[in-house]
């Protein structure tokens, strides 16, 4: 890379810094060079529900396949972590739920931070740009792209861990139609021997190292899937209304890392001015209201309550979580019936 090339990379990365990531780097855009075991996974069905990964595997394995003129992939990541430190003194709702979520909905913040990015781009480059504007719906594999450009390492429990350590950040990326030469080579998985997110799964989820079973893990079932979910799973979901850290929480590179401080992503009153016992008993306007501008409008109000009453349980609310489960009996939707069915089921003592 000439002197002149090697300038310009860098203003560029330097302008994603100023659109609001902290780290940046660049990746072609190119065949993945995990397709296969993306096949393998879809094979297997560890998809679960979720059909538009199968919909859209061949756009995952070339992105060009969708976006033609795509020459380079600008990767962002941006820290959400948020005080405080230890989730179970997280005020309301907050304390069942993955940190991600605490803040605003965060697709929206990262792909304005991205059309930031990118009408900065056009001022360095010297022209107009072709460019998409890309997050963790969109058909890629984004944490291979952050991989590529030397923004993170992919540790065993699937998550991108960033140069300087910790798993708590969001991806953005931003396609351009330049090509545009790598500043970092990808960097090697750091995990060694570590087994401390996979024993640590509550449900088993994971299969193996960088192996996970979606249709297991609790982000996939408080999130993703919609309707009953199996009684030996809600045994051991705990008190996880919406997501799951766990496999974050116990991964040795998240010990020292302090909040972001990012105001984008700082929790929202909403969450923390309720708690579980006020979901329980709260109707479905009350629910969108307290969710309003949050990503547990992904949920849905019944897959909110079905989660709601499952972790009552497990945080020892007893009481409220029978009352709760006895006037649900009747709801329309079956995963909210059957989590009432097993709320009346269980033995009024449960492990925390």
């Amino acid at each position: 890379m000439s002197l002149a090339d090697r300038t310009l990379v860098e203003r560029l990365l330097v302008a994603g810094r100023r659109a609001g990531f902290v780290d940046t780097g660049i990746a072609p855009c190119e065949p993945s060079r995990f397709a296969d075991r993306l096949d393998a996974w879809l094979a297997r069905g560890a998809h679960g529900s979720m059909a538009w990964m199968a919909r859209t595997a061949d756009v995952r394995k070339d992105l060009r396949r969708k976006w033609t003129w795509a020459r380079s992939a600008l990767v962002g990541v941006a820290p959400y972590l948020a005080a405080p430190r230890d989730r179970t003194r997280a005020p309301g709702l907050l304390r069942h739920v993955a940190r991600y979520a605490w803040g605003r909905e965060y697709h929206d913040v990262l792909r304005a931070r991205l059309r930031d990015w990118a009408a900065r781009a056009e001022q360095i480059l010297g022209g107009p740009l072709r460019t998409a504007a890309l997050v963790d719906t969109s058909a890629v594999l984004e944490r291979e792209l952050a991989l590529r450009a030397g923004v993170g390492w992919i540790g065993r429990n699937t998550c991108l861990i960033g140069e300087r350590g910790d798993s708590w950040r969001f991806i953005g990326v931003l396609l351009v139609d330049r090509e545009l030469a790598p500043e970092r080579e990808p960097l090697a998985e750091r995990c060694g021997s570590c087994r401390a997110c996979l024993d640590a799964c509550p449900t088993d989820a994971f299969d193996g190292p960088f192996e996970l079973d979606a249709r297991r893990c609790i982000s996939y079932l408080t999130i993703e899937h919609r309707g009953a979910i199996a009684p030996e799973l809600m045994d051991a979901m705990g008190d996880w209304l919406f997501g799951c850290d766990v496999c974050q929480e116990v991964c040795p590179w998240n010990r020292r890392v302090g909040p972001a401080d990012d105001p984008a992503f700082a929790p929202l009153p909403g969450l923390a001015g309720v708690d579980l016992r006020a979901l329980l008993a709260a109707d479905e306007d009350e629910i969108r209201a307290w969710t309003r501008g949050s990503p547990l409008r992904r949920a849905r109000p019944a897959g909110l309550l079905r989660n709601a009453l499952i972790a009552a349980v497990h945080a020892g609310l007893h009481d409220d979580a029978r009352r709760a489960a006895r006037r649900l009996l009747d709801h329309e939707d079956e995963g909210v019936r059957a989590a009432a069915q097993w709320v009346l089921a269980s033995p009024t003592q449960r492990r925390r």
